[in-house]
């Protein structure tokens, strides 16, 4: 698959075959993940890959976090759905930033490089899992946990997002989106 069709292609998935995804597999995704651009060469991203009992454990640890929300009456956003989304599929792959807590002068514009290199690791990743006949699912309802989430995995870094990564039991629609002349100013001198 060329990387065009890669990007028109992708889609959110979220209901999963009970089809395990191989350890190879995600080591090539991981693999693509880390060739992505990173400001300053920083690489600050950190993969935690959990599957079976321990992909389990997570769905568990939200589902109650989801729960004692509700019973707050506080937001829990789409969190049943991810919740869902991890127990169907292969594998999650959690993502952190390793710099975020260990740097003492970790400014607002550091920040946001290594927020925006994370963010292309994991681009790469969802277009790498396309390419190979994968689906996934970007999540960020794991705010929701992350002191949980983090305390189970004994880590003191950022929790920035989770990936579910599986044969897609579903093929969604294409989303609206809008055009690019609607969300672009061009400006240049005649």
């Amino acid at each position: 698959m060329d990387t065009l069709t890669a990007i028109t292609e992708r889609r959110s998935i979220r209901e999963f075959e009970d089809k395990p995804v191989s350890q190879e597999t995600i080591e090539k995704i991981l693999d693509l993940a880390t060739k992505a651009p990173s400001g300053k060469n920083r690489q600050p991203w950190r993969f935690v890959v959990l599957q079976g009992s321990k992909k389990a454990e997570l769905a568990a640890i939200m589902a109650r976090v989801a729960a004692e929300r509700k019973q707050q009456s506080l937001d829990t956003g789409s969190s049943e759905l991810s919740i869902n989304a991890i127990r169907q599929a292969s594998a999650v792959i959690a993502v952190f930033n390793a710099f975020s807590t260990v740097e003492a002068d970790y400014n607002h514009y550091r920040l946001l490089t290594d927020t925006q290199s994370i963010g292309a690791a994991i681009q790469t990743m969802l277009l790498a899992a396309q390419t190979f006949g994968l689906g996934t699912l970007w999540m960020c309802d794991i705010f929701y946990s992350e002191r949980e989430i983090r305390s189970w995995l004994g880590r003191s870094d950022e929790l920035v997002a989770a990936i579910a990564i599986g044969h897609a039991a579903q093929s969604p629609y294409p989303r609206s989106r809008k055009d690019w002349q609607e969300v672009t100013e061009w400006e240049k001198e005649n």
